[in-house]
């Protein structure tokens, strides 16, 4: 009996040993490819710059740059903590998630864990992804996605930037759908009825995301255009394009990153108290054309590290294993675009203060001539 007593603490043992071991988070900082503090260790040896680039990161691209108190005393390493111990690219969220607190107190929570997701992503002292976390996170997505449909008309009223961006982006991507009368010829009869569908939804950098089981007239040059088919609907791509569409609303209300023409975030509403989206202006840049391709090429290559990186450990056997095709392909999506958007946000201060390029507010109040800054020991990437 005794014997036996003990093979089962053993047993027991050995599984809660095992229970301790399969923690649900990656580690960035030991993968080389995916940690994003790149800019800031650029900037670690210029407290000037490396001040103004903490400035920046702490706030949307379309508000006028507001130094610091504390910036000559900005430590080396550099670092985006802030006194809490927050990051401060976190700081745009959370002022998103105050304005929507105020008008939906019911999905303040829902959103205050995706902030708490991606501080342990930008954090220095962390740069983990937490599964666990990141699965909340496609809940909350998942009931705001879900009361779309039946609230589309107050959402259209909402003083709630995220709110109306989502569903324009939503909107967009099923086509933002509409019908016309049509008659084929003078006194055929009754006229009919054509479905007229967009290219889908166009995010900040120009890339189109359409739902799948519609088909749409694709413009790829100003004489031309060519009709791509629809195909299978499928819960694995419909499931990642939704979480995406979510967290792309989310992170433009919050950073505001410039949008190159056609964005769908251009056409979302505002109100009265808000400025409009930001678009990129080509005859005053708020970076340089060549800054914008590296960022743009930066944020891609991230999203496209992280999401192998979270695919690797939520499909197969392994200890963080969903066994669900979907939700494995949700949180890939999840996890992407997170990086995705922070590479933009930040990669957008690194060039704006290595350039010396003004923020579009600030040429509003200044001259709009950009005045270079010296960058001391810092280069271009």
């Amino acid at each position: 009996m005794k014997r036996l007593t003990y093979s089962l603490l053993a047993l027991l043992f050995i599984l809660l040993m095992q229970v301790g071991c399969s923690s649900s988070v990656l580690q960035l900082r030991d993968q080389p490819d995916l940690y994003h503090g790149k800019f800031r260790q650029k900037l670690a040896d210029n407290k000037e710059l490396a001040a103004k680039f903490l400035a920046c990161t702490g706030q949307a691209h379309d508000e006028p740059l507001k130094e610091r108190p504390d910036a000559g005393a900005s430590p080396e390493p550099l670092s985006l903590q802030t006194p809490e111990g927050q990051a401060t690219s976190v700081r745009p969220l959370t002022a998103v998630i105050e304005t929507i607190r105020k008008r939906h107190p019911d999905k303040e929570a829902s959103l205050a864990i995706l902030a708490n997701v991606l501080d342990d992503v930008a954090n220095d002292a962390t740069a983990r992804i937490d599964l666990d976390k990141l699965t909340q996170v496609i809940e909350s997505a998942g009931r705001w996605q879900g009361s779309l449909g039946l609230d589309e008309d107050q959402l259209e009223q909402d003083s709630s930037r995220f709110a109306r961006m989502l569903l324009a982006y939503n909107k967009a991507y099923f086509g933002d759908l509409s019908f016309k009368a049509h008659q084929i010829s003078a006194g055929a009869g009754p006229r009919g009825v054509v479905k007229v569908t967009s290219k889908g939804f166009v995010d900040r950098s120009g890339n189109t995301l359409l739902f799948p089981g519609i088909s749409a007239e694709i413009e790829v040059s100003p004489a031309n255009s060519v009709r791509t088919s629809a195909t299978t609907v499928d819960s694995q791509r419909v499931s990642a394009d939704l979480m995406r569409i979510f967290l792309e609303a989310f992170f433009d209300a919050a950073f505001r990153v410039p949008a190159v023409h056609g964005a769908t975030a251009l056409r979302a509403g505002s109100n009265s108290q808000e400025l409009p989206y930001p678009e990129f202006n080509a005859d005053h840049p708020a970076i340089s054309l060549e800054g914008l391709a590296r960022v743009t090429r930066d944020a891609l290559r991230a999203e496209a590290a992280v999401t192998s990186l979270v695919g690797k450990a939520v499909r197969g056997g392994s200890v963080f294993g969903t066994q669900n095709e979907t939700l494995a392909a949700t949180l890939e999506a999840a996890a992407g675009v997170m990086a995705k958007k922070l590479i933009e946000h930040e990669g957008f201060c690194y060039y704006q203060v290595s350039e010396g390029t003004p923020t579009k507010a600030m040429r509003d109040q200044k001259d709009p001539v950009p005045v270079p800054v010296k960058t001391g020991s810092v280069t271009t990437p």
